[in-house]
């Protein structure tokens, strides 16, 4: 073992009177515990850094594989593995530091590489003095314990279940010793599927020999069931290793075969065989260790005995009689004390008590300890709690009773019929299966039970039985009549054994399938309906009009409609009052078109909001707008969900089959296609389908795709060029905001030289001096093909898309570039600080990460932000106020001036207004627009100018167009104006222009 010849252990303490008496026989006795202990003992030096180890014992190079060679002078952090808790770890090095006891449970590896779980109890040894000098650690390996209780959790969980799912192997043998089928457990433990036993040999896999002889003599005797524990070779990763399985083996057939349940008791059998071997321990060993010297005085008990048996102190058990005191029948107390007292080891389960009169199942090793003559000196009993134990092992039998309980009740029904089909004999299973008793099926014929759907497939099955002796015909799955009424779906084999003198009938054998077909059926209307409104979904939507369309084939005057239905605003709705008020709207607006169709009619849902109605065998377009009608009226009304009053409308689509649709998802793209073209003209109404809107739509796609490549083009411009204007090159880098527009190189082509979009600026002049004091960024893009195309056209689509965000960011960095440019030029003193007014969409607003950008724009350009202006639409700003304020309150925050943009069309609430850190409001065009010369139409105007001077904001009046409304504007003391009076939008060198002529108006 090592250097152990060169350990010692002469620095610990003395061991009761027996140091008195003779120091050094004290002390070679306790050498002789330390080393003939179970548990794994180490001794490390408290003093010297890292505390290497000074000692160690067998039990300790046994449990952990190393030899003593290899752990002298090592801390046992090294048993350590990725998977040991760190924070028991942290707890040992805490213990250590502070030079205190501790004891803990901890997962360790042995040398091999194997884990195993052990008890650590950690014990100081102090000089005379009181100094701390040696750490002394005690291993008691606990894996044995843990995986036997694993196991039993393991059986617990697996009894839930019947064969497939038991707690072993389970297999099906005929007489001729040949698998009729094995479970799933089984066949994996071998690597091959179950089919690939059938058939075969019980011994084509070299079953034991053990095995063999079992299954042979059970079929040979008259027994039909019986149950045996067999050696077995058990499969692991580094090859075999010896095993034990509990078999439980019941005949059926007649005898003709038999199923054997196999339980896994290997863990058990090496518990049962552990907890009969010696085991002895020291100080801190978590086994109640006890000596006594030759004459059987009590002389020494460690912590684990006075915790267990309640004697705090040696002498004070000592005076309570000693060991014989803790045995409940004194004749096994003297049993034990007479064999060892002879010189011969006792071992065995006893019942033990403690101090107050708890009872105890302790496993007890007692062992004389002899010097080196042979000499009895000492006594020395190991006592391990085996309550626990005992208490799960009784936990065991009792589930091993119940699981063949589970195996005698899942038998399949065996059925004996004469050649008419009534019936002879019935297994017991019957009646739990089909709740007849066994009285009221005997005599009866088994056709007046089978559905009548099933009796010619049953009738035709039975006579081809009749006519095939000995040879097994399956029967599908069929339905039988149980005796409450409902049907059970049975699968069954039957053999004509009428010639057979045993038997003279026909053997049919029913296994009960009706919980997998309904299943099955479950399954199959989940694949093909909506989870939420239990609606089809598109797979059956998409299967019924395939069947319409067949329809129409065959009978060319048959018409049908399709009906795209999207709610309006769900989206508000859900995000307002959550998702599961959302749920219930989607369910309740699904229970209401059920109310609206027709018989033969299906209503489905995509997903969504969305949803389709296929109209079936309509007489015309009337008739679809009608269907129609009454759907979106049935949606109309009011709502009552979780408290709440929710009103909704829907926008519908219509398209009618022609015979131009070839495809299901041709009809329904059509339908869609006008869905949107009902929202985009109001929502709440309908559209029928015309082949204008389907030319649209492909003129959207087309002009989508087009307005992709040219934000594409401006992100690859933007890669090229940083924010300062100048080419990327060695001192140049790309910014942050630059490298979230670019698209990996692989998806762009060489764009065309000239830029795809251009910001053009309209003057804002103030109305009291008459000078233009800021400009109006507005975007344009420049089609090559179509020439300029209006914002009208492309501005919803980007928001739409998303595009709005990268094509955003490119007109704040050029509006800010320009900003900078006009800084830099000879400009009279007052339009030194020129602003520039920025539109910031709704896309822009509601993304967190645009404060980001903003921040980042400005300090790549360098502009000032007290010269930039951003300009939210009312609309926007209201749809959340909370949010918005935030939103706001943090640009603000940069310096940057704040518009609501065409105020007076939306549905502004005074209640969120006077919260927002807004500087200006713009008054919307329509609204200027209508002013006359007599002053008619000016009200309005004059509340939004005297509302946002009460709120300390600035007014601007939208779409000035003649000297009159300029003079009213003026007149209600109007800041700020804007229109076509003063100039159209101009590009940014017309825009310099005419800074420079500083006009006055």
């Amino acid at each position: 073992m090592g250097n152990r010849d060169n350990q010692s252990i002469s620095n610990l303490g003395g061991v009761g009177d027996v140091a008195d008496r003779d120091p050094a026989s004290a002390l070679w006795l306790r050498d002789q515990v330390l080393a003939a202990t179970s548990s794994g003992i180490v001794i490390a030096d408290a003093k010297a850094p890292d505390c290497p180890i000074i000692y160690c014992n067998p039990a300790f190079e046994r449990i952990t594989g190393y030899a003593a060679g290899e752990i002298l002078g090592r801390n046992c952090r090294f048993l350590q593995g990725p998977d040991t808790d760190r924070t028991t770890v942290a707890k040992i090095r805490e213990a250590l530091r502070e030079g205190r006891a501790l004891q803990v449970t901890i997962k360790n590896y042995r040398k091999d590489g194997t884990a195993f779980w052990n008890k650590l109890s950690l014990s100081l040894l102090r000089d005379d003095s009181g100094n701390l000098t040696h750490f002394v650690g005690t291993q008691s390996d606990l894996s044995d314990r843990i995986e036997v209780q694993e196991a039993l959790q393991q059986a617990n969980d697996q009894l839930q279940t019947i064969l497939e799912a038991v707690p072993g192997t389970v297999s099906w043998i005929s007489s001729d010793l040949r698998y009729l089928g094995v479970n799933h457990h089984l066949a994996k433990l071998h690597g091959l599927p179950p089919s690939a036993f059938v058939g075969q040999d019980i011994g084509f896999l070299g079953a034991s020999s053990d095995f063999h002889s079992f299954v042979v003599e059970f079929f040979a005797c008259e027994s039909t069931e019986t149950v045996k524990e067999l050696g077995a070779k058990v499969k692991t990763d580094g090859g075999q290793s010896a095993g034990h399985y509990l078999i439980v083996a019941q005949k059926y057939d007649r005898g003709n075969a038999a199923c054997l349940v196999g339980i896994d008791i290997t863990e058990r059998k090496r518990a049962e065989e552990a907890l009969v071997l010696t085991r002895k321990a020291v100080e801190s060993s978590s086994d109640a260790i006890g000596i006594s010297d030759v004459s059987g005085t009590h002389i020494y008990q460690n912590p684990a005995f006075s915790q267990l048996f309640e004697w705090d102190t040696a002498e004070e058990f000592k005076r309570a009689g000693g060991i014989p005191a803790v045995f409940a029948d004194s004749a096994v107390a003297a049993e034990v004390l007479d064999t060892i007292a002879r010189g011969y080891s006792w071992s065995g389960e006893v019942t033990n008590r403690t101090k107050s009169g708890e009872i105890l199942q302790v496993l007890l090793r007692a062992d004389a300890i002899k010097d080196r003559t042979g000499q009895i000196v000492g006594l020395i009993y190991m006592n391990t709690d085996i309550t626990d134990r005992k208490r799960t092992e009784q936990e065991l039998r009792q589930s091993e009773k119940r699981f063949r309980s589970l195996i005698e009740n899942a038998r399949d029904i065996i059925i004996i019929l004469d050649e008419k089909g009534f019936c002879r004999y019935v297994s017991p299973s019957q009646e739990r299966i089909l709740g007849y008793p066994t009285a009221e099926v005997l005599g009866r014929s088994v056709f007046d039970l089978i559905h009548p759907d099933e009796l010619p497939m049953v009738d035709q099955v039975f006579k081809g039985v009749i006519e095939m002796p000995r040879v097994g015909l399956g029967l599908a799955e069929y339905r039988v009549r149980h005796k409450d009424g409902f049907w059970c779906v049975l699968e069954a084999v039957a053999t004509n054994l009428l010639d057979e003198p045993s038997v003279r009938g026909i053997v049919v054998n029913c296994h009960d399938v009706t919980e997998r077909k309904v299943a099955e059926d479950q399954l199959l209307h989940d694949a093909l309906h909506d989870a939420l409104t239990e609606l089809p979904n598109r797979a059956l939507l998409t299967d019924r009009l395939g069947q319409a369309f067949a329809r129409v084939k065959r009978h060319p005057s048959y018409q049908f409609a399709v009906l795209f239905l999207d709610l309006d605003r769900f989206k508000v709705i859900n995000d307002s009052q959550g998702h599961r008020t959302g749920d219930r709207l989607l369910v309740a607006v699904a229970r209401r078109l059920l109310t609206c169709l027709r018989p033969g009619d299906t209503a489905a849902r995509l997903g969504g909001d969305e949803f389709v109605i296929l109209l079936e065998e309509i007489q015309g377009v009337d008739e679809a707008i009608a269907q129609a009608k009454q759907i979106l009226k049935a949606i109309e009304r009011p709502l009552f969900l979780e408290g709440n009053k929710v009103l909704i409308t829907a926008s519908i689509g219509i398209a009618l089959s022609t015979d131009k649709y070839q495809w299901p998802g041709d009809i329904l793209r059509d339908a869609d296609i006008a869905m949107y073209r009902a929202k985009a003209l109001g929502k709440a109404r309908y559209e029928v389908f015309t082949s204008a809107m389907h030319t649209r739509a492909v003129a959207l796609m087309h002009l989508e795709h087009d307005l992709r490549e040219s934000v594409d083009e401006l992100n690859w411009k933007d890669s090229m060029v940083d924010f300062a204007g100048s080419p990327v090159g060695e001192n140049s880098q790309t910014s942050e905001i630059e490298g979230k527009l670019e698209r990996p190189k692989s998806q762009f082509t060489p764009p065309r030289l000239e830029c795809p979009f251009t910001v053009y600026y309209q003057p804002i002049v103030c109305l009291k001096s008459g000078s233009v004091i800021g400009f109006e960024a507005l975007v344009r893009w420049l089609h090559p093909e179509r020439g300029l195309v209006s914002p009208m056209e492309f501005i919803a689509m980007a928001e739409e898309t998303g595009l709005i965000m990268p094509l955003g960011l490119w007109v704040l960095n050029e509006s800010c570039r320009q900003i900078i440019k006009w800084q830099s030029l000879n400009l009279p003193v007052g339009n030194s600080r020129l602003t520039v007014a920025v539109n910031l969409s709704g896309r822009q607003f509601s993304e967190p990460e645009s404060i980001e950008q903003i921040k980042q724009v400005l300090q790549e350009t360098g502009v000032d932000a007290r010269c930039l202006k951003l300009e939210i639409t009312e609309t926007v700003v209201m749809e959340d106020g909370e949010a918005a304020a935030a939103m706001l309150s943090q640009l603000r925050e940069l310096g940057i001036g704040l518009c609501i943009d065409d105020f007076g069309t939306g549905y502004s609430s005074l209640s969120y207004l006077h919260k927002f850190p807004i500087n200006i409001l713009k008054v919307d065009r329509s609204f200027v627009s209508r002013v006359g010369a007599a002053g008619e139409n000016l009200e309005i105007v004059r509340a939004i100018v005297m509302l946002a001077r009460s709120l300390g904001m600035e007014v601007v009046a939208e779409g000035v167009e003649t000297a009159v409304q300029l003079a009213q504007m003026r007149a209600i003391g109007c800041e700020y104006g804007q229109g076509y009076f003063f100039s159209r939008p101009l590009d940014s060198e017309a825009a310099t222009a005419l800074l420079r002529r500083s006009p006055k108006w």
